[in-house]
């Protein structure tokens, strides 16, 4: 059996992070925003999400579209200390349990178009940081509980035009739906997603149509 590779990066990135990486995080948030960077909300949204890391692997995604200077973050490695800034992250595991992995952002599949038909996503397929799902008189499908999601914070624009669009999410989760609907209707999941897991932000229309995400069903298990 062949034994996994080392990966250094990826082993410092899972360890617990200071009070000083927190302010230092959210100084450059600070900075970010004064400079015109952020607009007010994602800097709150972001700062927010500072203070509930516990993590360099729930930090640093949170300065990845950021011109910060080289090293402002760094990460006790083995032995060494890795300067973050700007870095293709590997794919690590937050404490939601789902992967975030920034490197395949490039091949994700970003548009999903039902007219008068249906388009289902499900399986290990690659979410981009935006995407846009469109329903005409016909119904798109879309299972997340084993997709890539590629960003901290992904954002799907929605038509729902006489059809219906369904989103299956996974616990680790966070949904944050702003989709107005007319003469149609709009459901997110009842149950909240665990403190720093990745957010789907849903915004959109439904007109005559509908707009639904649930969380996935656990698998009831077998008795012995």
């Amino acid at each position: 059996m062949t034994e996994p590779v080392p990966d250094p990066l990826a082993d410092a990135l899972r360890l617990r992070a200071s009070d000083a990486d927190r302010e230092r995080v959210a100084g450059l948030l600070r900075d970010a925003y004064v400079e015109g960077r952020l607009s007010a909300v994602e800097h709150e949204e972001r700062v927010s999400e500072v203070y509930k890391a516990t993590t360099y692997a729930e930090l640093v995604p949170l300065l990845h579209d950021l011109p910060v200077p080289p090293g402002s973050l760094s990460v006790p490695g083995v032995g060494q200390a890795v300067a973050l800034s700007n870095t293709t992250l590997p794919a690590v595991p937050g404490r939601s349990g789902v992967v975030v992995d920034p490197s395949r952002a490039d091949s994700g599949q970003g548009v999903a178009v039902a007219i008068m038909s249906g388009v289902e996503r499900k399986g290990g397929w690659v979410l981009p940081p935006t995407l846009t799902t469109v329903a005409v008189m016909g119904g798109v499908e879309m299972d997340l509980t084993n997709a890539v999601l590629t960003a901290q914070e992904t954002v799907m624009t929605v038509l729902a035009l006489m059809g219906g669009i369904e989103i299956t999410v996974p616990d680790g989760i966070d949904v944050r739906m702003d989709v107005f609907a007319f003469m149609g209707g709009q459901s997110g999941p009842k149950t909240p997603a665990p403190p720093g897991a990745p957010i789907l932000r849903i915004r959109g229309l439904a007109l005559m149509g509908g707009v639904e995400v649930s969380r996935a069903r656990a698998k009831p298990e077998l008795e012995h």
